[in-house]
């Protein structure tokens, strides 16, 4: 048996994944200005590397993060009886994971508050878009007849 509820849930999930990984993109995009306009210099180190994080490169990375995340969320959304809280945890985590790197790599502080924020306003847009339409499983309306 479908769930009507699970029906509804994933299709507005669907409906709203590439607009809402479109906007994530836009706010880093515009956020990412701002600080640069600041001084931040958003040079980082990583395994050794040195090298500048563009405008193009944190949006297309808002981008796609935000295309995984919706689409995690459609699954999750398909297979598990507390969707929200599901998809709210594994975001939780994630954030938290991606928010070591620019502790880590960048040097300079107004850096390092640059892209914790680029990072948080990116998981924001999908959870903001995302999270309200995941069903919490309550209606169990069938959808066979």
């Amino acid at each position: 048996m479908t769930s009507t509820a699970s029906t509804r849930s994933t299709a507005a999930i669907a409906r709203l994944v590439i607009p809402a990984a479109l906007a994530a993109a836009v706010a880093v995009l515009v956020v990412y200005l701002i600080f640069d306009a600041a001084g931040a210099d958003f040079e980082v180190t990583m395994s050794g590397d040195h090298s500048t994080v563009t405008a193009v490169q944190a949006g297309l990375a808002a981008l796609l993060v935000s295309l995984v995340g919706g689409t995690v969320a459609l699954l999750i959304a398909r297979r598990t009886a507390r969707p929200a809280r599901t998809f709210a945890t594994i975001v939780t985590v994630a954030i938290v994971l991606l928010l070591v790197g620019p502790l880590v790599g960048a040097d300079q502080a107004l850096t390092v508050v640059a892209l914790e924020v680029l990072h948080l306003i990116a998981a924001a847009a999908v959870l903001l878009v995302i999270l309200p339409r995941i069903d919490t499983g309550t209606d169990t309306t069938s959808t066979d007849a």
